[in-house]
């Protein structure tokens, strides 16, 4: 059987693992880069590791676990809990960092705090409102925290109000009030400090093609580098449809000569000021001894909407100046297109009728761009790991390949 992957991320070095645990041993992986990885490969900068993006490898899956610790030894954070803690500021300074996800701690920083308990009293959660995302995160933490924390966040992240996203993506996501501000709600967490064993292990004896890959609207069709190609088993990690809201971000890379920790957290959040809406200090997802700090500023952007990189350079220049008190030794920016696909009704239209067509086909959708839905690692292993073990029925067409399709999305976070 010969079986031909599309992209060699997260997923398409899942999918090529999977398929070699069925026997298949003819497998041909094409990625646009030189390495494999995607998002999660991994630099470095002065011995700090950093991907694009905040690439923290966890999962509550005992045998996903060790797929993973077939290759790599997870390194978890030196917080007092072993656990990953992103802050996110309300007032543009890093002066006071708030929970997040939210928690009650953050009800007594408010202005208020007397209203915002008033709210939750008086909220239902047995019954909350899925009419949409704003409506939904109001009915579970109140307007106050809503409009603190979640409102001005996503309209800068999605570039919609949340009155235009879908509540599914809310129910995907840990944004309702919590205990504790545990992101990943205490299941195994932490960073390797390098994940290219872990793509390199997947993929042995698998043939790389660098080249750029593209699949037909009608999904019959299959193409690299604009010349047809024909396989068993086609698994695609690449967009589902041009057709599909896609939010695109603009990084810029600041390294700093600064031997501690230059943000509050690992992971920082802004939503009520600035364009940038993230920022992350990439020492702080794997300890390491460097006289450098290294941060990003994510800048969110789409085809409508695009962003003036100058303006973005300069106010992470004034962020570095003026906030962090501090000269920046390097910078550098990139760009990486379909970062967050954009939940809402018209995309899970558009998505069922995809899945129709791809059912008719040999190629199998996967992966964060494959199924339209912002994904973890973990998630991506499942999926390949439901793909292969249904490996007679995704090579069929109609009923039985569609039903596995759709099984896809059904442990979305």
């Amino acid at each position: 059987m010969k079986l031909l992957i599309l992209g060699g991320g997260p997923a398409g070095c899942a999918a090529a693992w999977y398929a070699k645990q069925k026997g298949i041993d003819d497998i041909t992986i094409v990625e646009k880069e030189e390495k494999l990885g995607g998002c999660s490969l991994t630099r470095f900068y002065h011995e700090i590791p950093y991907e694009y993006g905040p690439q923290i490898l966890y999962t509550d899956e005992d045998d996903i676990r060790s797929v993973f610790e077939k290759f790599i030894t997870n390194v978890k954070p030196k917080t007092e809990d072993r656990e990953y803690h992103p802050k996110v500021f309300i007032d543009g300074t890093i002066a006071d960092p708030h929970d997040f996800p939210v928690t009650v701690a953050n009800v007594l920083k408010q202005k208020d705090p007397t209203k915002v308990i008033y709210e939750l009293y008086k909220i239902n959660l047995e019954k909350p409102d899925f009419s949409n995302f704003e409506n939904y995160m109001i009915s579970r933490m109140g307007r106050t925290l809503y409009e603190n924390y979640i409102k001005n966040y996503n309209i800068k992240h999605w570039n919609r109000h949340p009155k235009e996203i879908d509540t599914d993506w809310a129910k995907m996501r840990t944004l309702t009030l919590r205990e504790k501000n545990d992101m990943f709600q205490g299941r195994w967490q932490g960073h390797p400090g390098d994940y290219t064993p872990l793509w390199s292990g997947l993929t042995k004896n698998c043939k790389i093609i660098c080249g750029k890959a593209n699949v037909s609207k009608d999904m019959s069709n299959c193409f690299i580098d604009g010349k047809k190609v024909i396989a068993d088993l086609i698994i695609s990690t690449l967009p589902l449809g041009e057709e599909l809201d896609y939010r695109h971000t603009y990084k810029v890379f600041v390294g700093v000569k600064n031997a501690g920790f230059l943000m509050p957290s690992y992971a920082n959040s802004f939503p009520n000021n600035y364009n940038f809406h993230r920022i992350l200090d990439y020492k702080q997802q794997f300890y390491v001894d460097s006289k450098y700090s290294l941060l990003s500023f994510a800048f969110s952007w789409d085809e409508k909407n695009k962003i003036n990189e100058k303006i973005c350079v300069e106010e992470v220049k004034w962020f570095v100046k003026n906030i962090l008190k501090n000269e920046i030794s390097d910078i550098w920016s990139e760009t990486r297109r379909y970062t967050y696909p954009v939940h809402n009704r018209h995309s899970l239209r558009l998505i069922d009728k995809k899945f129709k067509l791809a059912a008719e086909t040999k190629v199998v959708p996967l992966g964060r761009c494959g199924v339209h839905a912002y994904v973890s690692k973990d998630i991506c292993f499942r999926m390949a790991r439901i793909v292969m073990d249904n490996l007679d029925k995704v090579i069929g067409c109609g009923r039985g390949k569609i039903k596995v399709l759709y099984s896809l999305r059904e442990k979305l976070r």
